[in-house]
């Protein structure tokens, strides 16, 4: 019986995914595989063990190696937890971007981890190094993708033909299971307090918001957040309740959930839930937050003597505040880094008797947010992230400085991948990233570099220069999970950090290191349960102090000029903010002994075992990396439904691609008109910039006018031929905001022939010759967290398209009609651009002026339909004109769209897996003109102009995301209202 069910559901499923092909405007036509350019020189080896297909660079075998160790050694734990099974799998290093991360995709199924060590706060010190935290996390998604159960269960049955489609069904439950599944595992099954499960960093940042009137509830708990702080609320909020539900219904519960859901996926994530555990969401939800609450009671009453309360928390009139690293400029004013919803990212400046703020420079600073302050010379030194010209979502950090007189920047070096500048008595040194580490160097006036330390089994963190005495240095360094910090000279540098830290806590990391002005004394920040707190260091006699007693965590400190304040940052519910207490309300409370580790303690701790260092890799095979053939077996076939000239268009679409997307294919066959047809696309991106290469015989239909009775001619055109483009593309800018420029030459040989619509052949093969460019500008793109379409910028796009035949097509019907269609010097023009600008910029809203037109030859070569936008009750200027005289070959478009952000809810249910994102309006206008009929005295005549206004939301079912309005458009001059749905 439940064969049956399945099979029926799978019947009842095919029609709804090819009705899926229609509504999506042939969905086969995405290109699911998107190729890239990885940087040069690389020389690309793998290495395969028992499970992985480790693929990367020359000079990096011993990561490789640690990395097969590392997944291989946690293999067991993860299939324990969520099942599955990988053979062969693809994991990917790069040696190359300094904005470090770690993805699985189910699509090109595999993995792909940037080696450059993670900066900041971010991931628990006490997990290690970055491949002990990332590794274990991404393995869980793989494995989590690649779960089956019953041979023929429906997703099972698709992965016959589409193994990637089956895969990106465990994509169906929200991304908060997902995530809080891989924190599990970070947290449970690698070293003893590592991962974020056991981070106050995060966790406090849950327990605000439980505190807070604005609780996330079921829904929230495991979606993602699109416009709301914190973004990573998934990541938070899901493990808190995926360890619950381990915790109160079992080990087994998350592997049962993720099978029954992967069997039964069109029934949603809450479904499963109440089949595996019994109850509804909703009623999980009651004991979850029933547990929680009594466990955050306890751990609130276990602070004494809070200073929240005693606290200045500064105000500035930006929402969404995700603040860092105050420093004091003055006794009056503080220099931060901040992001907001509604203002860009950089540093602001404040004035606390005054009030007054502003944005002091725009940057994408490197995320540990450790820079130096020269006060002497009023200037900032700090770490920016900078978008490589040639390769996509590769960022190197270089060092810039910022003069507070003048307000501007000056870069300082030119990819040197550097962080955490201080200004020292020989110079600036600062930390450089060395493979998956991090070395100290000396940067010299001309931007040269001398090494001074570098590291093995450890990490540079932080340095800090003592302002008063410049020879003096705070260095915080990671040694095997073992966060601590040293007090060192720049000539004792590397003989004192073989010695033993001047403070290492038990059981917690130091971190923000900030030197008093009297260079006696520093703060940093201490994650020492129950919160994250400021705690302060007296050289003279050695002794720690513990200044703050947070409710939330308080990080990031630095003293005012005259030491008689701290600033830092403050959790208040989901935002992060400035905050000022006056030495008066200090706590001032020593921190006792038994917090700090014991010399073997110490060295037991900063010694310890490498995480896989037991697993036997005597029989790995190492190789140079080949791509082979075996890429080419389909990784997804698709339907493919096209209505065409009143029938269907009807196929199959195949395609793959390599590991490391270098190469791919599309090969489509479909029949209409009895006939079949094929379309070949290979692309190659190997080597800069690469090509794309295309062999086809498609058809289209049209209409070329009418007989002597006035019946309309209706034509099936055949094209095949090859053709071949080579796109080109360079960022001039891809951090705050985007300026690039793109370019992509195209030339086609091919034969067209015609049939009328029985089919019957009426014209003979004619060559045909075509060359085309697409060129694309954008200037100064701006998107803030909250902005529906840009704030700022100017797009600028063109398309130019040649035909060079010299002869015609002759056409011949059967019913006697002949005639000639015109192929010889054909051309076509398209071209535009769009202008963003915003008048009420702090709320978000813009203004975009859309300015486009279509100009080609008589005998036409794209439908008048690409220019028309929706909202016209039908094509005001037809391709060809209804009596035959000819056709509208040149038209213009001058549109407007005004957005207005009404609400960012932010919120949905799991039951019914709808989210909603945010509600908006736009007003809009287009005009269209007739070029070819245009002046002074008829451009009223020459013209069709609509106005209108609609309501839009933005929201996503289960995680597949939508952005529709409703809307009317109403043109005067025929007094026509037209309704409207969709995107517009």
């Amino acid at each position: 019986m439940k064969q049956l069910f399945k099979c029926i559901t799978l019947l009842f499923l095919i029609p709804v995914f090819f009705t899926e092909a229609f509504a999506q405007d042939q969905l086969s036509e995405i290109q699911f595989y998107t190729t890239q350019n990885r940087p040069a020189g690389l020389n690309w080896q793998e290495l395969k063990t028992p499970h992985f297909r480790i693929i990367y660079p020359a000079g990096y075998d011993s990561l490789a190696y640690r990395s097969g160790a590392i997944l291989e050694q946690q293999y067991p734990s993860v299939q324990q937890l969520v099942g599955g099974n990988l053979k062969n799998f693809p994991v990917v290093l790069n040696s190359y971007n300094d904005l470090s991360n770690g993805f699985v995709t189910p699509y090109n199924f595999r993995t792909e981890v940037d080696l450059a060590p993670f900066k900041g706060k971010g991931l628990n010190p006490r997990s290690g190094d970055w491949l002990e935290n990332v590794l274990p996390h991404e393995l869980v998604h793989a494995n989590h993708a690649n779960v089956k159960t019953d041979a023929f269960s429906i997703p099972n049955m698709i992965g016959w033909i589409s193994p990637d489609i089956r895969r990106s069904l465990h994509y169906f439950v929200p991304y908060g299971m997902h995530e809080g599944i891989a924190v599990i595992q970070e947290s449970d099954n690698v070293f003893p307090g590592a991962g974020r499960g056991n981070y106050l960093l995060f966790n406090n940042r849950f327990n605000s918001n439980f505190a807070s009137p604005n609780r996330w509830n079921m829904g929230q708990n495991l979606q993602t957040s699109t416009y709301t702080l914190p973004y990573n609320r998934h990541y938070i909020s899901g493990y808190t309740f995926m360890d619950w539900l381990q915790s109160t219904y079992g080990e087994d519960i998350i592997k049962e959930s993720i099978n029954f859901h992967y069997e039964y996926f069109y029934l949603g994530y809450g479904l499963s839930l109440r089949k595996t555990t019994g109850y509804w969401p909703g009623e999980l939800y009651d004991q979850y937050t029933e547990d929680i609450a009594e466990r955050e009671n306890d751990r609130l009453n276990s602070i004494d003597n809070s200073t929240d309360d005693l606290s200045l928390i500064l105000d500035t009139p930006k929402k969404g505040e995700e603040l860092h690293a105050p420093k004091w400029i003055s006794n009056d004013e503080i220099l931060y880094y901040g992001a907001y919803y509604n203002s860009r990212i950089g540093f602001y400046r404040l004035n606390l008797s005054t009030g007054d703020w502003y944005l002091e420079d725009e940057h994408f600073a490197v995320s540990d947010f450790y820079f130096d302050m020269d006060r002497k010379n009023n200037q900032v030194l700090y770490g920016s992230y900078r978008a490589n010209p040639l390769y996509p979502g590769m960022f190197v950090m270089d060092l810039s400085v910022l003069d507070l007189k003048s307000g501007k920047s000056k870069r300082l070096t030119k990819n040197k991948r550097l962080h955490s500048p201080t200004l020292t008595s020989t110079g600036i040194y600062a930390l450089q990233t060395d493979k998956s580490s991090s070395r100290i160097v000396r940067v010299g006036e001309e931007g040269n570099l001398e090494e001074v330390l570098s590291f093995t089994d450890a990490y540079a963190v932080s340095l800090k220069a003592n302002p008063s005495n410049r020879d003096q240095l705070a260095v915080v360094v990671n040694r095997r999970g073992q966060q601590a910090l040293w007090i060192t000279t720049t000539s004792a540098l590397a003989n004192d950090l073989k010695n033993d830290p001047d403070i290492a806590l038990k059981d917690a990391s130091v971190a923000d290191p900030e030197w008093h002005p009297d260079g006696d004394r520093l703060l940093f920040t201490g994650d020492i349960h129950p919160a994250m707190n400021i705690y302060e260091y007296v050289l003279d006699d050695q002794q720690v102090y513990k200044l703050t007693s947070s409710r939330f965590n308080a990080f990031e400190a630095s003293y005012s000029p005259d030491g008689s304040r701290i600033a830092y940052v403050t959790q208040k519910d989901d935002e992060r903010r400035l905050a000022v207490l006056n030495q008066e309300d200090l706590i001032r409370e020593p921190v006792d002994l038994s917090a700090m580790w014991t010399d073997n303690e110490l060295q037991r701790s900063m010694n310890r075992s490498l995480l896989g260092e037991d697993v036997n890799t005597a029989s790995w095979e190492q190789s140079d990396y080949r791509s082979g053939l075996s890429w080419l077996k389909p990784r997804m076939i698709l339907p493919v439904l096209r209505e065409n000239a009143g029938t269907t268009q009807a196929g199959a679409q195949i395609q793959s691609i390599d590991p490391l997307s270098s190469q791919s294919y599309v090969l489509e066959f479909t029949g209409i008109q009895n006939r079949l047809w094929y379309d070949f696309t290979y692309t190659n991106r190997t080597f800069l910039p690469g090509f794309r290469f295309n062999f086809y015989s498609d058809p289209s239909f049209f209409n070329i006018g009418t007989d002597n009775n006035g019946n309309s001619l209706n034509v099936m055109e055949e094209e095949r031929g090859i053709s071949a483009s080579v796109p080109f593309n360079y960022l001039f800018r891809g951090d705050t905001r985007l300026t690039s420029f793109s370019i992509e030459p195209e030339f086609k040989v091919e034969q067209v022939r015609y049939f009328d619509l029985s089919p019957t052949v009426i014209s003979d093969f004619e060559n045909q010759y075509k060359a085309s460019v697409f060129s694309q500008f954008n200037l100064g793109i701006l998107s803030r967290r909250r902005d529906i379409q840009p704030a700022s910028g100017l797009v600028l796009f063109g398309l130019f398209e040649k035909g060079l035949n010299s002869v015609d097509a002759e056409l011949t019907f059967p019913n006697g009609v002949s005639g000639t269609l015109p192929l010889r010097d054909r051309w076509a023009l398209y071209a535009g651009s769009f202008l963003y600008v915003s008048p009420l910029r702090s709320l978000n809203q813009s203004l975009m002026l859309d300015s486009r037109v279509l100009i080609q030859s008589d005998a036409l070569i794209y439908n008048t339909s690409t220019i028309i936008p929706m909202g016209f009750k039908d094509n005001p200027f037809p391709s060809y004109l209804a009596d035959g005289s000819g056709s509208n070959n040149s038209l213009g478009r001058l549109s407007t769209r005004y957005t207005i952000p009404l609400f960012y809810p932010d919120n949905g249910g799991l039951t019914l897996p709808l989210y909603l994102s945010s509600i908006y309006l736009t007003a809009f206008s287009h005009t269209i003109t007739d070029i070819n009929d245009l002046n002074y005295d008829s451009i009223l005549d020459s013209s069709r102009s609509i106005f209108g206004a609609g309501l839009h939301f933005q929201f996503r079912v289960s995680n597949v995301a939508f952005d529709l309005g409703v809307g009317l458009a109403y043109e005067a001059t025929r007094n026509e209202t037209q309704f409207i749905f969709g995107q517009f």
